[in-house]
């Protein structure tokens, strides 16, 4: 929803790291929906808050069109590809990188990730992706499951803190304010969505998603401009069209026995 040197495993690997990236860790509230005046002080009254009043009006699932530029180390863009994606809470995620005759594609399913490459299968593995988890996920777990899959991936769940953003206030999940070299989570107090996230690299590299120009799509608000950074250095955007908040999807969307037979675009008009 995301970051990697692309169509590369590692490199692949890298972008829903990040991404993921989608949409990373947005909780999708309908768009009337606010924090209000609650003062919350741990993740876990958050978390309750958001699950206790907005578990019938979450939403299921998504699709989108992405325009993905990169960059080089000098913050020249390389390329530009289109990318399809699809969300399924919680656990279902696809992206289909370019012409979808070409085969590259990444299936996450149940916590495993399928890595397709000119129609072959080239790499499995167990993977979480995270900015499933409170975008949608949660309505699916206890709040318990909630948090210990954040601490599985490196946030620190007892650290909540408050601060501001683009004058305006926001809650921090994992850290405290200015202390960046950690894996942590902000979302907009008021309509508590994921305005930024930062992650930390096997090799102590800093990686930092920005969402921004959230629109409202039959009361959700979702994100349609991405930036990723690399130690402060850009590395890739994202930009979101042709997006469907109630998609007709289903298992074999995400069945990566059905690769190359089964997409939930139409690949006549890709």
């Amino acid at each position: 929803m995301k970051l990697r040197s692309l169509f590369v495993i590692a490199g692949v690997s890298l972008v829903l790291f990040l991404v993921s990236a989608y949409f990373l860790l947005n909780p999708k509230v309908p768009v009337n929906v606010t924090a209000g005046s609650e003062d919350f002080e741990s993740t876990s009254a958050l978390i309750e808050h958001i699950k206790s009043q907005h578990a019938k009006d979450h939403l299921k699932a998504f699709t989108f069109i992405q325009e993905t530029v990169r960059f080089n180390q000098q913050g020249s863009p390389t390329d530009t590809t289109i990318w399809y994606e699809a969300i399924r809470y919680p656990k279902d995620f696809r992206i289909d990188f370019g012409d979808p005759e070409n085969g590259n594609a990444n299936i996450n399913r149940n916590d495993s990730i399928y890595v397709f490459r000119g129609n072959e299968l080239v790499h499995r593995g167990p993977e979480i992706q995270e900015f499933l988890i409170l975008e949608g996920g949660l309505f699916h777990y206890s709040v318990e499951e909630t948090l210990e899959r954040l601490e599985k991936l490196g946030v620190d769940t007892d650290v909540f803190s408050k601060s501001n953003y683009k004058n305006k206030p926001i809650y921090i999940i994992g850290s405290t304010e200015g202390k960046l070299n950690k894996p942590q989570i902000w979302l907009d107090e008021e309509k508590l969505y994921v305005v930024r996230r930062f992650s930390k690299g096997k090799q102590g590299e800093l990686y930092e998603v920005n969402y921004d120009e959230f629109k409202n799509f039959d009361g959700h608000w979702i994100e349609t401009w991405i930036e990723f950074r690399v130690d402060g250095n850009l590395i890739q955007t994202e930009r979101y069209k042709d997006i469907d908040v109630g998609p007709s999807l289903d298992d074999a969307d995400f069945n990566p026995n059905l690769f190359g037979k089964q997409y939930w675009f139409d690949t006549e008009k890709s």
